[in-house]
């Protein structure tokens, strides 16, 4: 027997520790998760921030601003299919959505105007009288100043978001 223990000595000196073995076992791994589970709640708390930035942008209605085409008192005419009736325009507002939108009508108004000229060539006298048929002389206005002006798509949200159009009267011309 004292052979024997002369040989533990010279292996390992001393006996092993059970607790050491324990804490070895169960005391890394558990610092390595805590650490890689910080690692990632710090990460995911970056990718947090900009996904609130970005929905705040998309709850934030866009502003709303006047921009006048033919101001009131001002009237306009435009002829209508067939040449016999024009359609006499007292005024003509846009609500846009964003003061770029506003620069660009003031900026495109000659080809706005032509582009009203060809709606109005393509419309009758009986459809300048029904709501239906303003409804969708509103529509076509705003369809067509959202694409001169370039505000389509995603950006439509920008562009005209309504059309104020006051018909003064619809007459024969002789």
């Amino acid at each position: 027997m004292p052979e024997e223990m002369e040989q533990q000595q010279e292996q390992g000196g001393k006996k092993p520790n059970p607790i050491m073995g324990i804490l070895k076992l169960v005391g890394i791994p558990l610092i390595v998760s805590l650490v890689v589970t910080l690692a990632v709640f710090f990460l995911l708390g970056q990718n947090k921030q900009p996904q609130q930035q970005q929905e705040q942008q998309q709850v934030t209605a866009p502003t709303q601003i006047k921009a006048v085409v033919i101001q009131a008192g001002k009237f306009q005419t435009f002829m209508l299919k067939g040449g016999r009736d024009v359609v006499v325009i007292d005024s003509l507002t846009l609500l846009v959505g964003s003061e770029p939108c506003r620069a660009a009508v003031a900026e495109k108004n000659d080809e706005i105007m032509d582009a009203l000229s060809i709606i109005f060539l393509s419309k009758e006298r009986f459809e300048l009288t029904t709501p239906a048929g303003i409804d969708l002389l509103k529509k076509q206005i705003r369809e067509a100043v959202n694409e001169i002006t370039g505000f389509t798509g995603e950006k439509e949200k920008f562009g005209v978001i309504n059309v104020y159009i006051y018909i003064k009267s619809i007459s024969s011309v002789q």
